[in-house]
């Protein structure tokens, strides 16, 4: 069937030329949209059937100058390159939104990073302070800290009352707890 005749058949609303249309470009539509969209995109097929629905609103303004075949298919073009657009933008806003809650989980590392590495200071300020005590204080606060002895412990291996234990242990925490503070300021850290 020629195209005007056929373009005259649909606008009078001819069951018969409907088929024809759709049965003789359908393939070719599905063919060009597979080729643009990519083999096995889900999207082709409903494109193809878009085509078809616009190619039916823009009908009436067909002017001839190329033929209904080319029509066709320029608008397959135009909604495949649409689709793709759709896709592009979709991608982009789901990168911002993969962006914007990785945000606080990256500051949130940082901060943590930032912490450790004062911790790391403060340990080691603490190590050059305790170096500070006299032998003493350093026994004592090892048994306590680093061998985690109790004061019963910590009383019968210094052979001394766990009361003594007890008030040289707090005597000798508050005094490295001063040093520190005071090295803590007069460091770049206060």
């Amino acid at each position: 069937m020629e195209d005007r005749e056929l373009v005259r058949k649909l606008l009078e609303k001819d069951e018969a030329a409907f088929r024809y249309f759709y049965e003789t470009y359908r393939e070719k539509l599905y063919k060009s949209c597979v080729y643009q969209l990519g083999y096995q995109d889900s999207d082709a097929e409903d494109v193809t059937q878009e085509v078809f629905l616009a190619a039916f609103r823009q009908l009436p303004q067909f002017e001839f100058r190329s033929s209904l075949k080319n029509w066709l298919l320029r608008i397959g073009m135009y909604l495949c390159y649409q689709k793709i657009r759709q896709r592009k933008r979709l991608v982009v806003s789901e990168t911002e939104a993969l962006e914007m809650k990785a945000q606080p989980l990256a500051v949130a590392r940082q901060n943590k990073e930032e912490e450790d590495k004062e911790k790391q200071q403060m340990m080691e300020l603490l190590k050059t302070q305790k170096q500070l005590l006299g032998d003493p204080c350093r026994e004592l606060l090892e048994l306590r800290d680093e061998r985690e002895q109790s004061y019963a412990q910590m009383a019968d291996s210094l052979k001394v009352p766990i009361g003594t234990v007890m008030s040289r242990l707090a005597r000798c925490k508050q005094t490295l707890k001063e040093l520190f503070l005071r090295a803590w300021k007069e460091g770049s850290h206060g």
